[in-house]
């Protein structure tokens, strides 16, 4: 089955890497269930997207970044058979990443390749520059059991859900990451879909940072010295524009902590976790809890000294590119 995009909220910064770098992630999936802001993403969701920021941080630019991209996924979504694809206008598409290494998957790959890929509703739908986003099978074609793709290819792959998420690299280049699900196994849940969603601009954001910044040589996972040098962006993210009640709240946010475990551990109202929320949304002109991620990311990446807060230098690095500048 087939899912038109689902609309995510990418925030601002990404919405201008992706069309400046055009990738695309595809995934099997189902549809997009609607967001309650203090169930799925104030619980359970807001630490596995802490965790995915952190392995997508420390995968950025090392030459297995698509095979640690893909197993940092399924430690959050089950998945049957993950591929990231290379499409570019004109040319067959490259496979960069495939798991699905048994012999009917790799037969089916090769047929795909031989041309069933032309029909594939994710290939014609990126080439008609469609948005960056999470889409899904069924929802961008719902008649996919009537379709010619679905008779010549889809049917004897044992796919029955799949997920995608775009990416533009260029204007005639994405990369497309794929996840999906066997027929043996049952579609992918409301939750699944929920963290693909919440996950989506993060995604993106390592995509085309990876793709910006990546050097030939292998980078060597630094373990421990990674995970000091996040602790002391994570403790000084936002000082420097927040007041420090605001950083607080900034800082449990993005280690998963819900409104009311925020208010527990701070020793105030659930409401007034919501005040100090709005108000560093505000500050920070980002729309939500994914964007905080995202910005996170970006100033974590640009920290030059790691006693300041990060986003001195990533605004800083970011005015010199557009001119802006950068409050004080």
């Amino acid at each position: 089955m087939l899912s038109r995009a689902v609309s995510s909220s990418v925030p601002v910064l990404s919405a201008v890497a992706c069309r400046h770098f055009g990738v695309v992630i595809r995934w099997a999936g189902e549809r997009r269930p609607e967001m309650d802001g203090e169930t799925f993403a104030q619980r359970t969701g807001a630490s596995a997207i802490t965790d995915l920021a952190l392995s997508l941080l420390a995968g950025v630019g090392s030459l297995d970044f698509q095979a640690r991209l893909a197993q940092s996924l399924k430690q959050h979504v089950k998945v049957d058979a993950g591929l990231i694809l290379l499409y570019r206008r004109g040319m067959a598409p490259k496979i960069l990443f495939n798991d699905w290494c048994n012999d009917k998957g790799l037969s089916d790959i090769r047929n795909y390749l031989r041309g069933s890929y032309r029909l594939d509703p994710f290939y014609r739908l990126a080439l008609d520059n469609g948005d960056d986003g999470l889409y899904r099978l069924n929802q961008i074609e719902p008649s996919l059991d009537r379709s010619q793709y679905y008779r010549d290819y889809y049917r004897h792959s044992g796919l029955h859900d799949e997920f995608n998420i775009f990416v533009n690299l260029d204007v005639d280049t994405k990369v497309a990451i794929s996840l999906a699900r066997r027929a043996s196994h049952e579609i992918f849940s409301g939750e699944d879909a929920e963290f693909l969603h919440m996950a989506a601009p993060l995604l993106s954001q390592a995509v085309l940072k990876h793709y910006r910044d990546l050097r030939p040589e292998a980078i060597e996972d630094q373990g421990s010295l990674l995970q000091n040098a996040l602790a002391r962006a994570l403790r000084n993210f936002g000082r420097s524009m927040l007041t420090p009640r605001e950083c607080e709240v900034a800082q449990l946010i993005l280690r998963g902590f819900s409104v009311k475990g925020a208010a527990a551990r701070l020793g105030i109202s659930p409401a007034t976790v919501k005040l100090h929320r709005r108000n560093l949304y505000a500050k920070l002109d980002i729309p939500s809890q994914a964007a905080l991620f995202s910005l996170f990311i970006d100033a974590a990446a640009s920290a030059n000294n790691i006693s300041e807060d990060p986003l001195v230098a990533y605004l800083g690095r970011r005015g010199q590119l557009t001119g802006q500048f950068v409050p004080n």
